[in-house]
């Protein structure tokens, strides 16, 4: 119950103590008053009629004309005269109606005890007999019963008029009420946010103690997020350029090769700064240093450019003068390189003698090896070299025959999908360390032209048509469908686009679809990839606030890279993170790798996440994880029966 339902019926109990007290003091203090003053009227009457009947001859006749005259006048309930034997001389009793209106209850609860008036009448020296005087309660009824109903009556109007002042006084008090709650129901969240101090003394009190509590947090999770920032730059970039190293660019390379999708297609471009002792020797190296620099920023630049033709891109040192970018998902390898090609033949015409800057590129997918692929692209890089061009291109595309040749075609067959509902679903387990189930990851597919394929085979080209939110609602909507149709719910994550959380349209819909699916809603897991909620935290911050209501988990995945850039991270609200494939390699005997997986799992126990491996393809590093705090995995080697032996 609400604490301002709860102030309600507080004061509305006390108004009614209130109400029941005056009510009756005042209703039986008026009837105390009517009693005396009924009882004084009659013992007066009594009295002076006695007096009166002591003073005239005793005939019978004239004894009864006095009391007869004095019944009529003075509204008299009984006039009684009685000899000393008991016997009555006269009496007169009122008969008539004596029912005014009055309720019955109200004559139970306040009944008139009246005593009567009584009186001796003499005969000279003699005793003639005893007169009682009895007056009639039927308006001392009615009196009293017109002061209570008024008294009801404007206390009803006060306690209204007091009512509706009350209810505009406690929304004022209570107003900073909303902060308090909302804050608290944020830290229950796992969201330590802050809020401003109210005036009201207790609220203060209770914010205050919330904001240093949230401020604690978000100052240790800043301590050891730069901690955690620093050690994974160090041993995973080069010093100069903050390009990844040559170790970690191979592990991002391995992960692509390694990957299940056998559709997937991607793309590396290999740049080389020829004759790099010579130009130390023509430049100097401060000079040679500053090349590399603006080098890397035009190749980060073109990269940027083109951003809607890939997933994601990762540039990399690999030697002194070897440059490599990974690009995952690619869909238009050319634009790219010819993009990278001008910028670099700019550069080149800066200088005074031109520069060699050959460019060898190439499609692969996950079925090659990283050493035939590095063949591949020094044997282009070769040929690149003997063109007499300064900055020479070598592209060989790779694609598969299968692929539909031009956007339109694309548009038509992914279009068609979309409208027939040929969409489908793969699922794979994401196991706890006990072998117990933390969801099924469930992995699109497509129907196209009567064939399925994996998301690797549509992809590139659904970013490039902006068609992957329509893809992404298409593939919560047949979840939601799929799962209400089970009597046995299990926990099912959605990986989603950062274009799709990025479209207010395609949110809204989300949103309105999961909750007219009020049951399933709780059992919906949404994962985004960690670049892009470091690059647009606005935008995915909004992304949970919408869905957080509905009781779905939120999660991101390929974690590690930039987890510790991303600020205000515990504000989010998030469940679960998963741990790139790339950061596990070698996890078993890499002490700086295990240092710092160690430290990101720290880092996101600290606001309550559950910290995941993916891509595990041994399932005996069981022992490693625990020791490093991950509590769950992913990939080719978990499977739920083999899982359960270990």
């Amino acid at each position: 119950m609400s604490l301002i339902r709860q102030l309600w019926i507080a004061v509305a109990l006390m108004m009614s103590i209130a109400f029941i007290s005056s009510f009756s003091i005042s209703t039986f203090k008026a009837k105390d008053y009517f009693e005396e003053q009924l009882l004084l009227k009659n013992i007066d009457n009594a009295n002076s009629l006695a007096l009166t009947l002591s003073q005239i001859e005793k005939d019978p006749v004239m004894i009864e004309l006095m009391i007869a005259a004095q019944f009529d006048t003075g509204h008299y309930q009984r006039i009684e005269l009685i000899d000393p034997e008991g016997n009555t001389i006269q009496r007169r009793v009122f008969e008539g109606d004596a029912s005014l209106g009055i309720p019955n209850w109200f004559t139970d609860f306040a009944p008139l005890n009246i005593e009567p008036g009584v009186a001796q009448v003499q005969d000279g020296w003699f005793q003639l007999g005893t007169l009682f005087v009895e007056s009639h309660t039927r308006f001392a009824y009615q009196a009293l019963w017109a002061t209570t109903r008024d008294l009801f009556v404007w206390f009803l109007v006060v306690s209204l008029g007091a009512g509706i002042l009350g209810t505009l006084i406690l929304k004022y008090i209570t107003r900073p009420l909303d902060d308090v709650v909302n804050q608290a129901e944020a830290i229950g969240g796992r969201r330590f946010i802050t809020s401003l101090e109210p005036s009201t003394l207790e609220f203060g009190r209770v914010v205050r103690a919330m904001n240093i509590l949230s401020e604690r947090v978000r100052s240790m999770l800043n301590s050891e997020r730069e901690r955690l920032e620093e050690m994974r730059y160090k041993n995973q970039h080069d010093a100069l350029t903050g390009l990844a190293n040559r170790e970690y660019f191979f592990s991002l390379l391995d992960s692509r090769l390694q990957q299940d999708d056998k559709d997937a297609q991607h793309a590396i471009l290999l740049i080389r700064v020829f004759h790099l002792a010579t130009l130390n020797q023509q430049l100097g190296h401060k000079a040679v240093d500053d090349l590399i620099v603006k080098l890397v920023n035009r190749l980060t630049s073109s990269i940027n450019e083109l951003s809607s033709t890939y997933t994601q891109a990762d540039a990399g040192r690999l030697n002194g003068s070897d440059f490599a970018i990974l690009i995952t998902d690619a869909n238009d390898l050319s634009a790219l390189s010819d993009k990278i090609l001008e910028s670099l033949q700019e550069l080149s015409d800066s200088y005074a003698q031109p520069l060699q800057l050959p460019i060898a590129a190439t499609y692969f997918s996950p079925e090659v090896s990283r050493g035939n692929l590095m063949m591949q692209l020094d044997t282009l890089l070769a040929q690149a070299e003997h063109r007499e061009s300064i900055c020479s291109e070598l592209c060989l595309v790779s694609q598969s025959t299968l692929r539909f040749s031009n956007a339109d075609e694309w548009r038509i067959v992914l279009s068609e999908a979309l409208i027939r509902e040929r969409i489908h679903a793969e699922h794979y387990p994401v196991l706890s360390l006990d072998g117990k189930l933390i969801h099924q990851e469930s992995m699109m597919r497509l129907q196209l032209q009567g064939e399925v394929h994996t998301a690797g085979y549509f992809i590139p080209w659904a970013r490039r048509l902006g068609m992957l939110p329509q893809l992404d609602l298409a593939m919560v909507s047949h979840q939601l469908k799929y799962l209400s149709s089970k009597e046995n719910l299990k926990p099912t994550a959605i990986n989603l686009s950062a274009e799709t959380i990025a479209d207010v349209v395609t949110l809204n819909k989300l949103h309105s679809l999961l909750k007219a699916y009020p049951t399933v809603a709780p059992y919906m897991a949404f994962e985004v990839n960690e670049r892009c909620v470091a690059q647009d935290p606005e935008v995915f911050r909004e992304f949970c606030r919408l869905l957080k209501p509905l009781g779905c988990s939120i999660g991101l995945e390929r974690a590690g890279a930039d987890f510790a850039k991303i600020s205000n991270l515990q504000e989010y609200g998030l469940d679960y993170i998963k741990v790139d494939q790339a950061l596990m390699k070698d996890i078993d005997h890499e002490s700086t790798q295990q240092s710092f997986l160690r430290g990101l799992a720290t880092l996101g126990h600290s606001i309550g996440l559950m910290v995941i491996a993916e891509g595990v393809r041994d399932p005996n590093l069981i022992d490693v994880f625990k020791q490093l705090g991950i509590d769950g995995c992913t990939g080719p080697g978990v499977k739920v029966d083999s899982f359960k032996e270990i």
